[in-house]
């Protein structure tokens, strides 16, 4: 807002309503961006359905457990990396990778380094897998 301000100068002094509306239009768009990460953190949820057995509906969250080839999990990224600051956010992909006979599939957003590591051993142990 700093730098838009030399920039509008002429134009407020045309309109007096524009220095409310440029600064009601700022605030609105950083409440949407708020208002978008705490939904994210909070509300949404991150969840894998594995089918043992049979074909496996098509959904993107959904595989078999006959095809999951290896479960590993990833390195936590450095705090001030761009990963790791969208970790922070809430918005990174997840630090349980699984990797099927046709696609790879990141799991984990938002867990802790405890709950991913017993994440990735429960998927293990369920697709009779070792971890990697």
């Amino acid at each position: 807002m700093i730098m838009l301000v030399p920039a509008l100068a002429p134009t407020w002094a045309r309109v007096p309503q524009a220095r409310a509306l440029l600064f009601l239009a700022v605030m609105l768009a950083m409440l949407v961006c708020v208002a978008g990460m705490l939904y994210r953190n909070l509300v949404f949820r991150d969840t894998l359905h594995i089918v043992r057995g049979g074909p496996a509906p098509r959904q993107r969250s959904t595989c078999c457990a006959d095809d999951i080839v290896s479960i590993r999990r990833l390195p936590t990224p450095g705090t001030f990396s761009p990963e790791g600051k969208w970790t922070a956010l809430g918005l990174g992909r997840g630090l349980i990778e699984i990797r099927t006979t046709a696609a790879c599939f990141r799991f984990g957003v938002g867990l802790d380094e405890y709950a991913v590591d017993a994440a990735a051993e429960r998927i293990a142990a369920f697709c009779g897998l070792r971890m990697e």
